[in-house]
């Protein structure tokens, strides 16, 4: 096995000094070759306490990973990008529910999102679903009058991530705690981007229901995060006008919901510069500098409707964002009659924004007060 002997060499070579950086790390995974034989030369190297001494720790996440995960074919490798040099990974363990290996960090190495974000018209009922949570949505002023919630359908594409590659669709309406000061309860309609103030600002994402195509983040998710995701299906297909098609179905094959969203930029997403300043400082906002950030989630699984939500973060840098103004037609957003497509289609949703980036990093903090950021007026 030309992998193993040569993870073996690479290690004999290059830890003569006693010293094993990241540098030295690349050169001992491109020996691995992304094999079993190279995973196991990797697997025994790290066995060893004496060696695992003289490795950085940047770099004995980098093994480690290399040895735990295949990296997925045709995958951009950026598990050792210098988002990931404080981001540890130190191993696994087994999950609660189905006994199965999980990481025990959350890292996203390449990750492909969409993000329609639009109102949702009854109001009433996204408060029912939130309902002894801790939590209450985000109303917008709308210009004739009245208020909408904030929802988005998030459709993720995970190339690679600690629990391999997978893929997921959300229902998400936008929240703050209960006892947030007031000024953080609503925003005015201004144009689209007014919908992406609130969480510039701090707000919260509250998923209702989540779908995933794979067991490992499932328990990730049910077991740790206190998420309510299920087993589904999905589809996805890039076409030549710029386009991501994607279809999904849960359990039992019954549709949840498609779509069609631009994943390249437009004239009139070039607009949406100024289009998104005009909102911002409406809100008291600015627009993002950086393509990094820090999203707040809480969550509580179907079995725990007026219990108090769990509380997690996910830190994510993307690479390229694009983001703009979409209408119902331009999305072409159609909820199935599976029993959550239904359910999220009666809260009335009307898309307005879109947000697309093709490839990502990031990690999910377990428990918010682990995260380093946490908005200004918002209780962890």
């Amino acid at each position: 096995m030309p992998a193993y002997e040569d993870v073996h060499a690479a290690w004999n070579r290059l830890s003569q000094d006693g010293h094993i950086g990241m540098s030295n790390a690349f050169v001992i995974v491109a020996a691995a070759a992304n094999t079993d034989g190279g995973r196991r030369a990797l697997a025994e190297i790290l066995a060893d306490d004496g060696r695992v001494a003289m490795i950085e720790p940047d770099a004995l996440s980098y093994l480690r990973i290399s040895r735990d995960i295949p990296l997925p074919r045709g995958v951009e490798d950026n598990r050792a990008d210098a988002f990931f040099r404080t981001r540890f990974y130190s191993g696994t363990r087994l999950s609660k529910t189905h006994q199965i290996p999980n990481p025990k960090e959350f890292l996203y190495f390449n990750i492909a999102v969409v993000m329609v974000t639009g109102t949702l018209d009854n109001v009433a009922a996204v408060r029912d679903h939130m309902r002894g949570s801790g939590y209450e949505p985000v109303t917008v002023r709308m210009r004739g009058g009245g208020e909408k919630a904030i929802g988005i359908v998030m459709v993720n594409d995970f190339r690679d991530t600690t629990f391999g590659p997978y893929n997921e669709v959300i229902f998400i309406a936008i929240a703050v705690p209960a006892d947030s000061a007031p000024h953080l309860k609503s925003v005015e309609y201004v144009n689209g981007f007014s919908l992406e103030t609130a969480l510039d600002r701090g707000a919260t994402c509250f998923p209702f229901k989540l779908w995933l195509d794979e067991l490992g983040p499932i328990d990730g998710g049910n077991d740790y995060l206190g998420t309510n995701k299920e087993l589904g299906s999905f589809r996805f297909e890039d076409r030549s006008d710029g386009t991501r098609a994607f279809r999904s179905w849960d359990k039992d094959l019954k549709p949840i919901v498609s779509g069609v969203v631009p994943r390249t930029a437009t004239v009139d997403s070039a607009k949406g510069v100024e289009a998104y300043r005009v909102a911002a400082e409406r809100a008291g906002t600015v627009v993002p500098s950086s393509n990094a950030t820090t999203i707040l989630v809480a969550s509580r699984p179907d079995t725990d409707v007026d219990k108090p939500a769990c509380k997690w973060a996910f830190a994510v840098e993307w690479r390229p964002p694009i983001l703009q103004e979409v209408t119902a037609s331009q999305v072409a957003l159609s909820f199935g009659d599976s029993e959550w497509g239904r359910r999220f289609e009666a809260l009335e949703f009307t898309p307005a924004l879109c947000f697309y980036s093709p490839s990502g990093v990031g990690q999910i903090f377990q428990h918010v007060g682990d995260c380093p950021y946490n908005p200004a007026g918002i209780s962890a």
